[in-house]
């Protein structure tokens, strides 16, 4: 568990971070798309993914087709380790279209291609977490960093509860293969998350 003084300075940073972003007009769902003039679906924002070359950590922003978009979400962050030529998703992270987070998920291989690893191993690259990257993204970096510190549990949770899910799965299909690769049950775990409620927990402590 993350001691307190952690939370308020990850609370500190998400709010000093979107209180920029707003006093400039932008909401982090529009910063999300690297300048891009249009929000194309599947597309990924930045198109190369954005990686921090020193500790293997990346993220990609995108959308899916309208029809599975849940109301009012406008896009999802897909965050990363990547290990030689081996990746890891670690968590998703859903913006609403005001660019507040709303929603936490985990998903199965067939989403991502990436390589399945156990719950404990994607639990040790979260407490791990720090990206860092420099130009206009380097905020969000800071923010997602942030994020996986102030959510940290509910993060936990929801990977500890992928794989018994996968387990479930892999008895109900037949094979942990037809589980990772089920494009019907390609979320896992989720859920919602109120981050300004979150933020007036812990920075109440430092006032």
């Amino acid at each position: 568990m993350l001691i307190q003084s952690t939370l308020c300075l990850a609370a500190q940073e998400i709010a000093s971070i979107q209180t920029r972003y707003a006093k400039k007009g932008l909401t982090l769902s529009e910063v999300a798309l690297c300048g891009a003039k249009e929000f194309i679906e599947w597309n990924h924002y930045p198109a190369n993914d954005l990686v921090d070359e020193v500790s293997g950590y990346e993220f990609y922003y995108h959308a899916h087709s309208a029809d599975e978009m849940l109301d009012d979400e406008h896009g999802h962050f897909h965050v990363f380790k990547r290990v030689g030529d081996s990746f890891h998703h670690i968590i998703g992270i859903a913006l609403n279209q005001q660019g507040l987070p709303v929603r936490l998920f985990t998903t199965n291989q067939w989403v991502t291609g990436e390589k399945f690893i156990s719950a404990e191993l994607v639990l040790s690259k979260l407490r791990d977490f720090d990206m860092a990257t420099k130009g206009r993204m380097a905020p969000v970096t800071r923010w997602i960093s942030a994020l996986t510190k102030l959510f940290f549990i509910e993060m936990e949770m929801l990977i500890i509860n992928r794989d018994l899910k996968i387990a479930r799965l892999e008895n109900e299909l037949g094979s942990r293969e037809m589980a990772l690769e089920s494009k019907n049950h390609h979320v896992l775990t989720e859920c919602k998350i109120d981050l300004l409620d979150r933020l007036s927990q812990h920075l109440l402590l430092v006032n």
